[in-house]
């Protein structure tokens, strides 16, 4: 596979963050196939995300959703396919993916509970930054996720809603273009969904990413995504927008559940 290029990044002198009118086109994977023994993880998939968009991802268990997100942040390796971030060729293991401007948050946060919050992204900062002597700061980075005045806490005391917030900023510190979210909802309740996915509207306006969203939780799948994916048995089931996703009966009965229970 092609050769990958850095990606944007954090201005040493100004400490300024990527703005939304950032230029490129986006993620693009073509033909992603996996097979794991007996078993086709992936077949075929292929899906567009341009800069500035959330592209929502779900499916039944065991439907290749995180498989989908391990190939495309080099912890899986492809069979066939490949994986284009504004026009380079991806490929490598995920810290090299990773100077190409691809970050992940997991479904478990898992950030450092030793270290301070600060200390949390400035890890990222160090990890997606090869290039850097030291003069970048992380503070725009505090103030986007809403962390700012907790700066200096342990991320030990952190609850589940403030852990999520250090992963995401410590990920963002690294620089993406694109950033593939695991389930970020999960394990929070009805007001901290909405906080969170606030967040992540702002994150994705502000910094013009590419986002690509796997969630169980539909209807606030709906709400952030311009389009979405219904992956079934590693097979593109449909991509449409999510009113149709959401209307579409054999989504609804096989898929999503009951209408009134989302």
């Amino acid at each position: 596979m092609g050769e990958v290029t850095t990606g944007t990044t954090l201005d040493a002198d100004s400490a300024t963050l990527p703005r939304s009118d950032a230029p490129g086109q986006g993620l693009a994977v073509r033909g992603l196939s996996v097979r794991f023994g007996a078993v086709q993880a992936l077949s075929d998939v292929s899906f567009d995300v341009p800069p500035g968009k959330i592209f929502g991802v779900a499916g039944p268990n065991g439907a290749g959703k995180s498989t989908l997100i391990g190939v495309c942040t080099g912890h899986v390796r492809p069979d066939r396919g490949t994986i284009e971030l504004d026009g380079q060729r991806l490929s490598g293991r995920p810290h090299a993916l990773c100077h190409a401007g691809v970050a992940r948050m997991f479904q478990v946060p898992q950030i450092f509970s030793s270290m301070t919050v600060r200390e949390n992204v400035e890890t990222g900062l160090i990890f997606g930054r090869a290039w850097s002597d030291g003069s970048a700061s992380v503070d725009p980075i505090l103030d986007l996720t809403g962390l700012a005045d907790r700066a200096s806490d342990a991320a030990s005391g952190l609850d589940l809603l403030a852990r999520k917030r250090v992963m995401l900023a410590a990920a963002l510190a690294t620089g993406p273009r694109v950033l593939f979210m695991d389930e970020p909802l999960g394990g929070l309740n009805e007001a901290e969904i909405d906080a969170f996915s606030s967040l992540i509207r702002r994150v994705r306006a502000e910094l013009a990413l590419s986002v690509v969203l796997v969630e169980h939780k539909i209807r606030a799948l709906a709400q952030l995504s311009q389009r979405i994916m219904i992956l079934d048995f590693g097979k593109t089931l449909r991509i449409d927008t999510p009113d149709k996703i959401l209307s579409d009966p054999e989504i609804i009965t096989l898929y999503l559940g009951k209408k009134h229970e989302y």
